[in-house]
């Protein structure tokens, strides 16, 4: 599942669901919107205004994926889970924020390169990154089972020989 979260401030941020409820026909996976107080109304993913905070955590933490503004919270969020996200800020220029405060989040936080966090500054590198972070997690899993096969046949191999 991806999860899409636009947090709770009172400026929409209609610009990320578009681009989301656009694309999303072409994403294989399960996408969920939390839209908040944005305005668009998504046609081709499920979505929900607001759920307590213990249920957004729980979206979060199930997720292979998050979408989210540069929200402090859920970037936190997804660290201690280990959830990828890809982070596109919120602008002043689109009236999205008061200020261009998650602009300067993300350019800190790409010049960090964190695993698992990557920045878009503009909607249209949405569908582009989402395919490259949700194949390359589907490849890490694909590596842990070989991993995890081998330690397996190992044990086995052990196992036999002492019996």
């Amino acid at each position: 599942m991806i999860f899409v979260t636009v947090g709770n401030h009172f400026q929409g941020f209609d610009r990320l669901l578009k681009k989301i409820d656009e694309m999303a026909p072409r994403i294989p996976h399960e996408i969920v919107i939390q839209k908040g107080y944005s305005k668009y109304v998504p046609r081709n993913t499920k979505y929900f205004d607001f759920v307590p905070a213990d249920s957004a955590m729980e979206y979060t933490r199930k997720s292979d994926l998050v979408v989210s503004h540069a929200g402090m919270g859920t970037i936190i969020l997804c660290k201690e889970y280990g959830v990828p996200v890809i982070i596109l800020p919120r602008r002043e220029k689109y009236k999205e924020h008061i200020n261009d405060h998650q602009m300067e989040i993300a350019q800190v936080l790409e010049e960090r390169g964190d695993k698992n966090i990557y920045i878009v500054y503009e909607e249209n590198q949405l569908e582009e990154k989402i395919l490259e972070v949700v194949g390359k997690k589907e490849m890490d899993q694909v590596e842990n089972r070989g991993r995890e096969n081998l330690i397996r046949t190992i044990k086995e191999f052990i196992e036999a020989y002492r019996g």
